[in-house]
């Protein structure tokens, strides 16, 4: 693995359908880490899912929350086009805990359902005991709060998704680092973060992006849908990972 981290986006969903098992295995089998999401169902099982709705991945118009998990196990997810292949939406546990056998470094994002299931937190850090390489992200601050006084020693990344957030960050600087899309690659948004000692993650990397070759100090990962590219682009020009200075891009 490359100095900076590289995370498969939902698996290597470039090439396979997100966050299924053949997604991840892809994933593994390119030496990278794995990105996934987390949702929670109605009666409290961890499921690895990333929309709210399953209208666009299982063709029903509810909700994952709504759900109980003998229901939710039972349906197949695909593409409009299958193009992928039908798959079952895989259990976090059983995922983790793959994970945790390989070594693979995970970053998992926690999904709306995660807080509103009245033992989301509690449920999500129980699954996490013993697990080695992990990362916990979402969009949601109150949420890491909670999951960092369960799991002090988990490193925890609030998802920036709005200019304005920046404004927030001395209210939330007790994170342990930053994820946000790729076009905020520049000295104004990535400074203020550098300033406070923390790492950046960057989202929505397809491998061919001009920044790869001069990336800020303080990112620390990136988080692809094509992670073979990207391994193959620092492959061939492996001293352009880093700027030298913190130049804006």
């Amino acid at each position: 693995m490359s100095e900076i981290e590289i995370y498969a986006h939902r698996g290597a969903s470039g090439h396979a359908l997100e966050n299924t098992w053949q997604a991840f295995q892809l994933a593994h089998q390119l030496q990278v880490g794995i990105e996934l999401d987390i949702q929670m169902t109605q009666d409290g099982i961890a499921v690895v899912y990333h929309d709210d709705q399953l209208n666009r991945l299982a063709g029903m118009r509810s909700d994952v929350y709504a759900m109980a998990y003998d229901s939710l196990r039972l349906l197949s997810i695909r593409k409009r086009f299958r193009r992928f292949g039908s798959h079952s939406i895989p259990l976090a546990y059983e995922v983790i805990h793959w994970a945790k056998r390989k070594n693979i470094p995970l970053n998992i994002e926690l999904k709306s359902s995660v807080a509103k299931h009245p033992e989301g937190p509690e449920i999500v850090s129980a699954l996490l005991e013993g697990a080695g390489n992990v990362q916990l992200s979402s969009f949601d601050a109150e949420l890491l709060k909670k999951m960092k006084s369960l799991q002090p020693h988990i490193e925890v990344a609030w998802i920036l998704k709005r200019a304005v957030q920046w404004n927030e960050l001395g209210k939330y600087k007790d994170f342990d680092s930053y994820h946000f899309h790729k076009r905020y690659h520049k000295a104004k948004w990535l400074e203020p973060i550098a300033k406070m000692g923390k790492p950046v993650r960057l989202y929505g990397i397809s491998g061919n992006e001009r920044i790869l070759r001069a990336l800020h100090p303080s990112v620390k990962g990136i988080i692809t849908d094509y992670p073979a590219r990207v391994k193959a682009l620092w492959t061939q020009q492996p001293q352009h990972h880093r700027q030298k200075t913190s130049q804006e891009q």
